[in-house]
């Protein structure tokens, strides 16, 4: 931390958290000790300051002044400007701290929502900085082996994303917005939000097919839908329609059971609707409806949707077998790295591309291959060594996400043409 607040940090406003109020006051008096007072010199003499729950109320506000002025509402306090600001999580909830624009999560907490509340007293409406920055702190490998800190907070955090509820990134994982937008949809009583959503999800769909196929074989006897051949078509006439719907099946990978696929493509546009409760609008119709076959070119159409259901089902499969997690020794080696490009000892540019690579999900196997690359480079203390083979990994991984092995999945020969459907306005 030191390292970082004499070079990249120097001359900025920083507030560096812990959650223990013994860590804050080590820290504070590391910094601010005799023995450090060439680092202070190189830092360029920044003021420190600690605050804990030892302060007393008024004591917490004056120091809130002469750190964040303007943000606190406090500029009128008297006393030497405050550089960088050493708290416990007493300043993580309700206070305004946009003059900061740098944040320094000294250890971390077990909960990440306490990581966001720390990380919204810089990141708020009103702040004059374009960037700010939220620096982790990860325990050494041997501690983290043992806590799995690290490992806890983020299937935490891919917990919390997956119910739509994370909307700032915590440990530099992706945000997906969509849910939360929903979310912050419904709050506002936005009612188109609920029928996207139910259209989107299928919601209604296999309620409202299941009640239609109970009536059809209430209605025509159990026998009729057996003893129909495959490749069978009809036509209806649907207003603002010009396409064909294809229901195709394949069996299972596991042998067991059949998959079912149900495609509408527009015959003007080439767009295709995968969605079963809006196709079965479409497609439903009463037993003495008249017939329409249109003039769509059903060969043409019948391949895009094949194109289709292939390419969905690859895609599918890929993201299955990808990591979603970005593993604990990626962060020790990317520390390791930024700690190299700090003390100048490797190519910058070859160690920005390793950083960018282990920010990203990778595989086992890329996992135990960082991890012999790190013991080689505790033994040898040889940093170009450490980074050139985090390169070449990056490479590898490069060449196997474009030139991957072919995928086992569906294929073409597999999918049977159970019917299809004409439908023109």
């Amino acid at each position: 931390m030191k390292e970082l607040l004499e070079n990249e940090l120097r001359g900025k406003k920083v507030l560096v958290f812990s959650s223990f109020k013994d860590t804050a006051r080590y820290v504070h008096r590391v910094l601010t000790s005799e023995a450090c007072s060439e680092w202070h010199e190189r830092a360029g003499g920044p003021v420190v300051r600690r605050i804990d729950s030892g302060n007393h109320p008024e004591e917490r506000g004056h120091i809130l002044g002469l750190f964040a002025p303007v943000a606190s509402g406090l500029g009128d306090v008297v006393g030497e400007p405050i550089d960088v600001l050493v708290s416990t999580d007493v300043l993580s909830e309700g206070q305004n701290l946009q003059d900061c624009g740098v944040i320094i999560n000294y250890d971390l907490t077990w909960n990440p929502i306490r990581l966001v509340q720390r990380n919204g007293r810089i990141d708020r409406l009103g702040t004059e900085h374009t960037e700010i920055g939220i620096y982790n702190l990860f325990p050494e490998a041997e501690l983290e082996d043992m806590l799995r800190l690290i490992e806890r907070l983020t299937d935490r955090i891919s917990t919390i994303d997956d119910l739509g509820l994370l909307d700032a990134s915590v440990l530099g994982e992706v945000v997906h917005p969509r849910t939360f937008n929903t979310l912050r949809r419904v709050r506002e009583e936005d009612g188109a939000v609920l029928d996207e959503e139910e259209a989107r999800a299928e919601l209604a769909g296999p309620e409202l097919l299941l009640k239609q196929l109970k009536e059809s074989l209430s209605r025509d006897g159990g026998e009729t839908p057996e003893s129909l051949p495959n490749g069978i078509h009809s036509g209806l006439r649907r207003q603002n329609c010009n396409g064909l719907f294809f229901y195709f099946q394949a069996p299972r990978s596991d042998g067991e059971g059949v998959r079912h696929f149900w495609r509408y493509v527009d015959a003007s546009t080439g767009a295709i609707r995968e969605n079963r409760y809006e196709i079965a609008q479409l497609i439903a119709c009463r037993p003495d409806e008249p017939r329409y076959i249109g003039p769509q070119e059903v060969f043409k159409l019948q391949q895009q949707v094949i194109e289709h259901i292939l390419a969905g089902d690859k895609e599918a499969a890929a993201k299955a077998a990808a990591p979603t997690t970005v593993d604990p020794i990626q962060q020790v080696v990317a520390e390791q790295l930024k700690d190299f490009l700090r003390k100048q000892s490797v190519d910058r540019e070859t160690a920005k591309a390793a950083i960018r690579f282990l920010s990203q999900p990778v595989g086992k196997s890329i996992h135990a291959k960082l991890r012999s690359s790190l013991d080689t480079w505790r033994e040898s203390q040889e940093d170009d060594a450490l980074c050139g083979a985090i390169k070449a990994l990056a490479d590898e991984f490069s060449r196997e996400s474009r030139y991957g092995s072919k995928s086992s999945g569906l294929h073409r020969d597999q999918l049977t043409l159970i019917c299809f459907e004409y439908l023109s306005s």
